[in-house]
Order: C-alpha cells, then structure tokens, then sequence
C-alpha cells in the first residue's frame, strides 16, 4: 500500500525537555563574561576556562541550577565605647598604689671606712698590779685537778703526807709579813700543816673606808703520814707567833681539803707507767686550764698565753678497786692581763705620738706578741708589776661617732649624704644605699637606716 507522505510523517512531539539548549547554556561549558560596566552587552563567547576579574560578575546559572542569594545590610549602629581610658586609669591607680606601700618599707644603707693604717711595734713595757694610774694589770687564777685511773701491778708499804692550799692573812699592819718555809699552821684539833715555800703575806689596806687584810694563798703539808690529816676546812693559827699580838692578826683558813695522806701497804703502779702517766695529766692540765682561762677574761680585756704560769702539784696515787690505782694532780695557772682601752693608748703614744687630739683604736691588740722580759723575773705570787715586750705591727683605726653620723644623714638625698659623710675627716670612703631604688631620701626613721663601719665586720 502506498505510503501517505503527509500521513505517515507524525511530527514528533515538542517538549522543553527536549529542547536543545544554545551552547553557552550547555553543562560543562564556559560561561559567556558580561563586562558590568558595559551594561550586560554581550562579547565573544569564550572557549577558556572561565575567569572572573575584580570588575566582572557570572551570570545566572542554568536553570536547573538552583540559585542561591546572599544579602548583606549595612546599617549605622551604636558607636562602641573606647577602653583605653579605663585601662589608663587602673594602671595609674595601680602604680600610686605600688608607690605608696614602698614609701611605708623605705630604707637606707650607708657603709663606711675609716682612717686607717699599719705600725711596727718593738718596745718594752712596764705595768703594775692593780694600780689606779698608768697601765697596770690584773693577775687571774685558776685551780684544776685531773685524774687517770691505771693497773696496779705490785704492793709496797707506803708513806704519805696529805697536802692541800689555805690562804694566808695578815691584819698586824701596813708592813708585808714573811713567812720561811716549813711554818707551822694548827688547826684547832692539834694537826699541824707546814708551808711548803717561802711566802710573803701583803700588809692590810684601806677601801671605802673599811681595812682589808692582806692575803695570800699558799700550799702546806701535813707534819705527819696517815689519813688522820685528810681532815676537811678549818681554821688555822700560827703556833710561832704565840706571845705575840700577831697570833690573832695573822691567820689562815683552808682554800681546798687535805688529803692523800696514807700509811700503810699500797698498790703501786710501775717506774715507767708512772712516768708515762705523770706527763700525760700534765699536758692535759696544761692545755685545760689554759681553755679555761681564755674563756673567762672579760671582752673588754686582753689576754696573752705567753703570760700564763703554771704550777703542777707532785702526783698523788690513790687505791682504786679491783686492783687498780687513781693516779691525781692538781695544777694551778696564773696570767696577767690589761685593759685593752689602757693598754692602745700606751702603745700608740709610742707608735704615733702625734696623734693626740684624734681617738685611735687598735683593732688587732690580740695578736701582738707578748713576752717577759729577761731583765726582771715575774712571780705572780709575790710581784706587784711586771716588765713585758710587745712585738708586731698594730692595726690603727681611727674613731668616729657613728650616732652623730647617722642624726646627720637622716632625711638628706643621696647627694647632700655624701657630702656630710666627706665632711668627717676620720672617714675615707662611704656608700649609700637607697631602696626603693626611686626613693633617692634617706629616711627620717633611724630605725629604717643602718650603718655600717666596714672595719668593725
């Protein structure tokens, strides 16, 4: 059957669908550029890839894009407050705070050195005993016992005399009495003690209108052996002076008891352990009573150990238990010693006798060297001054008042404090110090401000 042209051709059914979209729409394909100053005129179709330029913009999208719009408003709003004066105000708030609680801590360090110098001393020196002009010396005693306990290795028959010290008095006049060694003393029971060496009792004197006997303390031994003389403190008379007013006027009384006196057999210790042990009690006797001496002279007193004797007793062996024996001694030393204040002054005057209107002060009087002179003898018992040598180089400081100087510089700057400080003509160098370090005024409180000589550290 022949075919109808105009029937058989259906034109096909139209759909937006399958409308073709011009190219520049097409997916996948450059985006034609409007130029916007232009006002949206068309130019060449661009076969690159896209770009977009500060002063373009895309065009819309295809349409089965969904297109998205963003809006921005601008609107004049409330003006925000500045906080920097705030911030200003609580740091100047701050810092007057900081400033105020330093002003209550203020203080001030002012150091100072004086005048000093060096001297070479090599002189000798005469003091006298407790004498009220010039330089004179007081005489110090100390008495100590030691003991060491060792074997007793054999037996004998042994005699001896109990010993101890008493103190002499003498209230018959202003004349010194002698006594000879081997006097007798007597206790009120009838034992008799014998002086071991000659003595020479001071006469009594006057003080505050009251008379003092003279005195002197000695060291007697029993007349006999045996313990019926270790006896105890009494009071004793001089049988030789019976008949005569001095009976009553020169006297004595025990320093210390009386004892070793033994009679009878004995555990002994050898020759040689007794050698042994004799020169070991007296090296420590030595080395103790010469610690205990230094320890108990007053600071404001010096002190030289080349000035101390000493006196050890003669051993006494005493029975121990179980065999063993007590070997004791006993030792007294005796120093002199002087003001410090009276003893620089002698001194300087004869290192430096052109400083007289200034006061010096010689710091290092401790370590000069002191020994007697060979020319006089000293006894510390019988000699009433004493002939010594000083040798060394003697530090002299020159004295200021500190209290004065401190009054001065109270409320001054740092400036003006130094030009009083320069002002002191014993002073050579000065550093103040003031805190906090903004504060350049020495404070009105002396108890804020400290001062410090550095030569007295």
């Amino acid at each position: 059957m022949k075919k109808n042209i105009v029937q058989d051709v259906i034109p096909p059914k139209k759909s937006i669908r399958n409308v073709e979209l011009p190219s520049r729409m097409r997916k996948n394909q450059p985006v034609e550029e409007v130029n916007v100053n232009a006002g949206f005129e068309k130019v060449e179709s661009a076969r690159k890839p896209r770009t977009i330029h500060k002063q373009t913009a895309e065009i819309r999208r295809p349409k089965e894009e969904k297109m998205e719009q963003s809006y921005k408003y601008e609107y004049d709003g409330p003006p925000k407050s500045s906080k920097r004066i705030l911030y200003i105000a609580v740091g100047l708030f701050i810092l007057a705070l900081l400033f105020g609680i330093s002003a209550l801590f203020r203080s001030a360090e002012i150091r100072v050195t004086p005048k000093q110098d060096f001297k070479t001393l090599n002189e000798t020196f005469v003091a006298k005993k407790d004498s009220t002009t010039g330089l004179a010396y007081q005489l110090v005693t100390i008495t100590k016992d030691v003991e060491k306990t060792v074997d007793a290795t054999s037996e004998q028959k042994v005699e001896k005399k109990a010993t101890g010290r008493i103190i002499i008095y003498n209230n018959s006049g202003s004349q010194a009495q002698k006594l000879v060694a081997t006097t007798r003393f007597e206790t009120g029971e009838g034992l008799i003690f014998r002086l071991i060496n000659n003595a020479v009792i001071p006469g009594r004197t006057i003080k505050d209108g009251k008379t003092i006997a003279g005195s002197l303390e000695v060291q007697v031994e029993a007349d006999k052996s045996g313990e019926l003389y270790n006896i105890g403190l009494k009071d004793f008379t001089v049988p030789g002076f019976k008949g005569d007013p001095k009976y009553t006027q020169v006297y004595a009384r025990s320093k210390t008891i009386m004892s070793g006196g033994f009679s009878g057999m004995q555990k002994v210790v050898s020759k040689e352990i007794m050698d042994s042990v004799e020169a070991q009690l007296e090296s420590e006797l030595k080395e103790s009573l010469s610690k205990d001496m230094i320890s108990q002279v007053p600071a404001n007193f010096a002190l030289y150990e080349n000035s101390i004797t000493y006196k050890l007793e003669p051993v006494i062996q005493g029975n121990g238990a179980n065999g063993v024996a007590v070997i004791k001694r006993k030792g007294v030393a005796n120093a002199i010693i002087f003001d410090k204040g009276s003893l620089s002054r002698v001194i300087i005057a004869k290192v430096l006798p052109e400083s007289t209107d200034n006061v010096v002060k010689i710091v290092n009087l401790d370590q000069l060297n002191f020994t007697f002179s060979t020319s006089e003898a000293f006894n510390p018992t019988t000699s009433s001054s004493v002939s010594f040598e000083l040798k060394g180089e003697p530090h002299l400081v020159w004295v200021f008042d500190e209290n004065k100087l401190k009054s001065d510089l109270l409320g001054l700057s740092k400036k003006s404090a130094k030009t009083v400080i320069r002002a002191y003509p014993n002073i050579t160098e000065e550093w103040v110090e003031i805190s906090p370090f903004w504060n350049q005024t020495i404070p009105n409180n002396p108890e804020n401000v400290k001062l410090v000589n550095t030569l007295s550290q």
